[in-house]
């Protein structure tokens, strides 16, 4: 299933002089990222990013907005947002390029010297003020979230959608697809058993951090981008998340123990940890299942299939 808009480099360079009123330059195709066409390019001698998607998966564009008017900080770099707009039948945006490299693409040493840096972004991502903000789970372009609890939004993974969004009445791929019912059944009860330890305090978590969604320089993290999955909920997900995909670019490390001295060293203790990690770990299995499913893709499928059976043994 084809996802990412199909953009022509002509079109491209058209939008891009009529909005810039200048010509354009250095226009570079983004490899990264499964929802989102993304491209490089330069202007008036400032380097930049636009990101095309369908109208139906819009609203990660417009919660990068957000992210950058709300969240952003020293701490917390997010790109400078210049523009976002449709055409035709997509949204578009446009940021300012930041310094760096995707995570997946630094060596064992430099992932290791990032280590520090990396656990202090996300731990400011974590401690960022949404008080202001009201509702749980994924939050809408006003910052609102659409659920009334953590768990709510957890167990919303099992149910579909209006047949205009993304994932519709996706239950159909229980019979079209590789995706197997009893499988998805057994994940999403051990999650269920262990929304009784679900925190009721709300952290604002990225939800996609790492990998193609982070950028670094010097043992920095110079950007955190795509904030399409952000939700307001238990900051131990973005942990969960970091360790699930650990073996794409963290060279098989230890990643929960390393967030777990991480907040030892600062004397936090968290309620319910193994709890709330596992819960947290059985969510982001079943979001990827629904997904691979959705777009075909068996054989990641498989890699987290392997991955959740080997955690609940």
């Amino acid at each position: 299933m084809e996802i990412k808009p199909l953009i022509s480099e002509s079109e491209l360079l058209a939008l891009l002089t009529k909005r810039f009123g200048t010509a354009v330059s250095q226009i570079e195709p983004i490899a990264t990222g499964q929802i989102a066409k993304g491209f490089f390019f330069a202007a008036n001698g400032d380097e930049y990013v636009i990101r095309f998607t369908r109208a139906n998966m819009a609203m990660g564009l417009h919660k990068d907005a957000y992210a950058y008017t709300h969240f952003a900080s020293p701490l917390v770099p997010i790109p400078p947002v210049i523009y976002v707009d449709e055409y035709g039948a997509f949204t578009y945006i446009i940021t300012q390029r930041m310094p760096g490299k995707i995570l997946d693409r630094l060596s064992e040493t430099e992932y290791l010297q990032l280590l520090p840096s990396l656990m202090e972004t996300l731990d400011a991502i974590h401690q960022t003020d949404v008080s202001d903000a009201s509702g749980y789970g994924s939050f809408n372009e006003q910052g609102v979230g659409l659920a009334t609890s953590w768990p709510e939004h957890l167990r919303h993974v099992y149910e579909e959608e209006d047949e205009r969004w993304f994932y519709g009445k996706w239950h159909t791929l229980f019979e079209t697809t590789f995706l197997e019912r009893d499988l998805f059944d057994r994940v999403y009860e051990e999650m269920e058993s262990l929304l009784i330890y679900a925190p009721t305090e709300r952290f604002l978590v990225h939800a996609d951090f790492g990998s193609d969604n982070a950028l670094a320089e010097n043992g920095k993290i110079t950007a955190v981008l795509d904030w399409a999955n952000a939700v307001y909920g238990d900051f131990l997900y973005d942990v969960a998340w970091l360790d699930m995909w650990a073996d794409s670019c963290s060279y098989g490390l230890d990643i929960n123990g390393r967030f777990q001295q991480f907040y030892q060293s600062q004397n936090r203790h968290i309620p319910h940890y193994d709890e709330r990690f596992r819960c947290c770990q059985c969510y982001i299995a079943l979001d990827s299942f629904r997904f691979y499913a959705k777009i075909g893709n068996e054989a990641m499928y498989q890699r987290m299939k392997d991955r959740i059976l080997g955690i609940l043994g």
